[in-house]
């Protein structure tokens, strides 16, 4: 095999040569790239909550009578969209919150000791701490245990000072925390019994995810308090827990339920707390899944190209095969000279594919967080290149073998 005659000849169709060595070159691009977005929206929806999200439903209301600007009637419809909701077949409890988990942004602020130096610097993950108001429920509505002091209880509930004039001044909460939060901002102690600018700790919870993107254990922090956030102008949210296997049959109830207490309010959505995780990663899900579709789409259009060369090729080239035939040369002979042209073009994508594959995955990381690409997935990709230039090429070359080198010959 005569590699400087091949090259040669690629070298005299240089726009179609081009045009094919970056196509595979893009190729391998995005089938790495692909593949590691696939994987990171996997492992996202893989990695445990550490609440019991299969049993919970979401609700997202908000009111659109100005007869909810009465927080004592606020309050009333709410307490008895709660007994409504329990009293249907399946539900275990239910509760009400001023935001849900798995979230972004959401009612946050800082977290501190009461007795934090104000010359100090807070750290960033305690500047922006989840805070959550709900019921004494709240927690265990979740699944979540409380591992150190108490749960809330109705002795807690500021609801009533915090909406009566002159007392919301007064009003000193309890709160429980959650484990890494209490270990954030009471490094060296017992977090039960302590003052903070939120409250006073009665209570540590079990870590479970509250905003699945941050960093480290800031995922983890948040606090709860026993209060009805009861302002009409903001969206409000239940959360449902259900027996095991019963969700959609409770999620079909619960919007007649709730409108059968108080009719003028807006269901604004209705979804189960997996559904909720699953629309949290749906851009990561969906970006994974549109690339997927274009890797597999560029793999088709290189298979076409790579038969539409190599029998372009072949064609220009039926003087030399014959020639070649003539003088003897076999049919594996001749069916290895137009592989080879293949490979040799393949190779050169692969060269030129590190570059595409960096640059792409460059790009990527300005948008959205994506890991850096693995020799591992490069090889793959070369090797899926290969196969798929090989089979494309493989008819082509199989008719190469059928020119007689007498007929050949005779085009001289």
């Amino acid at each position: 095999m005569n590699i400087k005659a091949l090259l040669k000849a690629l070298r005299l169709r240089k726009f179609a040569t081009g045009l094919l060595l970056l196509q595979l070159s893009l190729t391998i691009g995005l089938m790495v790239n692909t593949v590691i977005l696939t994987n990171t929206a996997i492992e996202k929806l893989k990695k445990p909550l550490m609440f019991d999200v299969e049993q919970l439903i979401s609700v997202d209301l908000i009111p659109t009578s100005g007869a909810f600007r009465d927080t004592d009637y606020y309050r009333s419809i709410t307490n008895q969209d709660i007994a409504k909701i329990t009293a249907i077949d399946g539900v275990i409890s239910a509760a009400h919150y001023n935001q849900l988990p798995i979230q972004r942004g959401g009612w946050n602020g800082n977290m501190q000791a009461a007795d934090f130096p104000e010359d100090a610097v807070l750290p960033r993950e305690l500047q922006f701490v989840p805070q959550f108001y709900s019921s004494k429920i709240g927690l265990a509505n979740l699944g979540v245990e409380i591992i150190e002091g108490r749960a809330l209880n109705d002795a807690d509930d500021i609801t009533t000072d915090f909406y009566t004039p002159g007392k919301r001044s007064e009003i000193e909460q309890n709160i429980v925390v959650t484990e890494s939060l209490a270990k954030a901002v009471f490094p060296n102690k017992s977090a039960v019994g302590e003052l903070t600018n939120n409250g006073r700790v009665v209570g540590v919870a079990r870590d479970f995810v509250i905003s699945p993107t941050s960093k480290g254990n800031a995922k983890y922090f948040a606090f709860f308090g026993n209060f009805m956030y009861s302002q009409s102008d903001f969206t409000q949210h239940y959360i449902v827990r259900v027996e095991p296997g019963k969700v959609a049959q409770v999620q079909t109830k619960l919007r007649d339920a709730i409108l059968s207490v108080q009719a003028e309010r807006d269901i604004i959505l209705i979804q189960s707390m997996t559904q909720r995780f699953q629309q949290f990663y749906s851009q990561d899900s969906g970006l994974a899944s549109l690339f997927a579709m274009l890797s597999l789409l560029m793999i088709l259009v290189t298979i076409v190209s790579s038969f539409a060369h190599a029998h372009f090729h072949v064609t220009q080239q039926r003087k030399f095969i014959g020639i070649r035939r003539a003088l003897g040369a076999r049919k594996k002979d001749i069916m290895l000279y137009v592989f080879s042209e293949n490979w040799i073009l393949n190779i050169g994508a692969s060269l030129l594919g590190i570059a595409t594959m960096i640059g792409l995955n460059i790009a990527l990381s300005q948008v959205i967080t994506i890991e850096k690409p693995s020799v591992l997935l490069y090889l793959l990709a070369v090797l899926v290149i290969f196969m798929a230039g090989s089979l494309a090429t493989w008819f082509p070359a199989y008719k190469t073998t059928k020119i007689s080198p007498v007929i050949a010959t005779k085009t001289l």
